[in-house]
């Protein structure tokens, strides 16, 4: 009697699993995928024999590391510097918020949240792209519309090391 329940419940949900697929291979590539090179710390690596056929030497990798006197600067950097980082990163965070808080004119609040989340949502890729796009000796917006405006002749070579350099 369980089975019969147990494969209407997979029938009924049928959609909603066949749509967890992509997202489940996605999480195996990224996250489950690279799990193993953490092998390499356990192991003398020798790239002849590829990583899987090297030497296994357990943790003397690791006491080789903090017999270092480096070891204690290294983890002391690391730490000191993660510290500085989400401190730096939650007081700059808290006084946009306040800032943005402060700003009375919702239409400009909202557009000013968009354009400081506008990277975190874009990808690197489009960013390039829309630089280019704008900065372009070619076909970009400053040479098509601005140099037409002005008295500058020829085209602005933002991006160029040639003569139509402006900087």
């Amino acid at each position: 009697m369980s089975s019969i329940r147990t494969r209407k419940t997979i029938n009924k949900y049928l959609p909603l699993f066949l749509m967890m697929i992509p997202g489940i291979v996605y999480l195996i590539i990224n996250n489950y995928l690279p799990m193993f090179g953490i092998v390499i710390a356990f192991k003398n690596v020798n790239f002849a024999k590829g990583i899987w056929g090297s030497d296994w030497v357990g943790l003397k990798n690791f006491e080789y590391l903090f017999k270092t006197t480096d070891a204690y600067i290294i983890t002391r950097n690391t730490i000191l510097y993660n510290a500085a980082f989400i401190i730096i990163n939650l007081i700059v965070a808290v006084g946009v918020a306040i800032l943005l808080n402060e700003i009375k004119n919702k239409l400009l609040s909202r557009f000013y949240q968009s354009v400081i989340l506008l990277p975190y949502l874009i990808s690197t890729v489009i960013v390039s792209y829309l630089v280019f796009a704008m900065l372009s000796m070619d076909n970009g917006f400053m040479n098509k519309t601005v140099c037409r405006c002005s008295v500058w002749s020829g085209s602005l070579g933002i991006m160029s090391r040639g003569s139509g350099r402006i900087f």
